[in-house]
């Protein structure tokens, strides 16, 4: 039998003894959910791919002419295996359940999960459809395609289209959300990755919040630290991060992909969405950062340290280009929400989405911030002396009156 990922190739220090489950048994419980939740039974089963991630190993099971995924999580062994790490899970089937009952969005369905050991392959699991397509990350970047154009924009207007639908969830906190005994949801903690000393995950929970400030305030890593930059970055998220739009008093949150990210969205030959994945954590999120954003792959040069234009040409797209994907999936977007509601935050998600980012990530913070003055002031490029300003501005040699200037336009330019 010929498996996709080698078990060799399994980084053995995140997933320890995961890495080394029996095909065999793989297939005993495929073969096992699928004559309970699709009440039939296949004459032929192999394991045809077993593909790691970060934070996942994904194996692929083919039963005659049906495929599962079968997702053992990096905390399914030694000191993840917490309550916290089963409340993730379980938070992850509720979520995905509902979006898959209530929109057409093209997420997993969910056919048996188990938050223990006490299963065929002894670890914890989601089991899953399998979802066909191609990765975005291979069909935006195509040069064999002669309708290439025409595909990204099917991309986009077919993705806004699937995202549109998580329009008609609102809720009361930041969170996961968590179904109670009598079948109610409530939005209980948020759930993220926290990477051990030994090169080992586990799940770490905090919340829930009622407001954006307070998520924010909780979980910055934004300190003054002890040198010019530091104090510069510091001094500007404090006047940036208040300028991200509440929405009303009466503040209220919304569901969204955790990681939109290319290789995360598949799509068939034509750019129509197949299928959207990872939705591992997926919490709700402040209305302005929420669902009717940008996908990453168009925001890139708003996150300087993770963009490789002009270097990497086969696999990035210029800041035109990347300007002009923005338009077009703003007015999808607009148009897939009939011109209101959470469409108001589509047009400058990108410019928030970076200023997120910025108060949560330390290493992506000095470039978002550099990238933040320099449009702010006028323009992008090495006519813009953005770093000089924020050195003057970190050592307090910024004069009061261009201080105000610049704090003005950095409120026009995210607010």
């Amino acid at each position: 039998m010929s498996v996709e990922n080698s078990q060799d190739e399994l980084d053995v220090e995140t997933f320890g003894p995961l890495v080394s489950i029996p095909a065999s048994s793989l297939i005993l419980l495929a073969s096992k959910i699928q004559k309970k939740a699709l009440d039939s039974q296949a004459s032929t089963s192999s394991l045809v791919a077993r593909v790691s991630g970060s934070y996942n190993i994904a194996h692929i099971i083919q039963l005659d002419n049906i495929k599962l995924v079968i997702r053992v999580p990096a905390t399914g062994w030694g000191s993840g295996m917490t309550e916290t790490a089963a409340d993730a899970i379980r938070s992850h089937v509720t979520t995905l359940r509902l979006i898959k009952s209530q929109t057409t969005i093209p997420v997993p369905e969910i056919y048996g999960f188990d938050t223990t050991c006490d299963n065929e392959i002894g670890a914890p699991y989601i089991c899953m459809s399998f979802m066909p397509g191609a990765p975005v990350s291979q069909a935006w970047f195509d040069p064999l395609n002669p309708s290439l154009e025409a595909r990204r924009l099917r991309i986009l207007t077919s993705l806004s289209q699937a995202l549109a639908q998580l329009a008609k969830f609102s809720f009361k906190k930041i969170g996961s959300l968590q179904a109670e005994e009598d079948g109610r949801l409530v939005v209980g903690p948020c759930y993220s990755w926290h990477e051990n000393d030994d090169g080992s995950f586990s799940v770490v929970a905090s919340g829930p919040y009622d407001t954006m400030s307070t998520y924010l305030r909780e979980n910055s890593a934004v300190r003054k630290r002890d040198n010019e930059w530091g104090v510069a970055e510091y001094k500007l998220l404090d006047v940036i991060v208040p300028c991200l739009p509440v929405g009303s008093r009466d503040e209220s949150f919304v569901l969204s992909a955790p990681d939109l990210d290319s290789q995360n969205v598949l799509v068939d030959e034509e750019g129509n969405v197949t299928g959207i994945i990872d939705w591992d954590h997926v919490q709700t999120m402040p209305r302005c950062v929420g669902y009717s954003g940008y996908p990453s792959w168009i925001t890139r040069d708003w996150d300087p340290l993770m963009y490789g234009w002009p270097r990497m040409k086969d696999s990035e797209n210029s800041p035109e280009e990347l300007d002009r994907y923005r338009e077009h999936f703003d007015r999808e977007m607009g148009a897939a929400l009939g011109w209101e509601g959470d469409w108001i935050y589509t047009k400058k998600s990108h410019i928030r989405e970076a200023v997120w980012i910025a108060a949560l990530h330390s290493l992506n913070r000095p470039e978002i911030c550099r990238k933040l003055v320099e449009v702010a002031i006028g323009g992008q490029g090495e006519e813009v002396d953005a770093l000089g300003m924020m050195y003057d501005l970190g050592s307090d040699y910024l004069d009061e009156q261009e201080w105000r200037d610049l704090k003005q336009k950095l409120e026009a330019l995210v607010s």
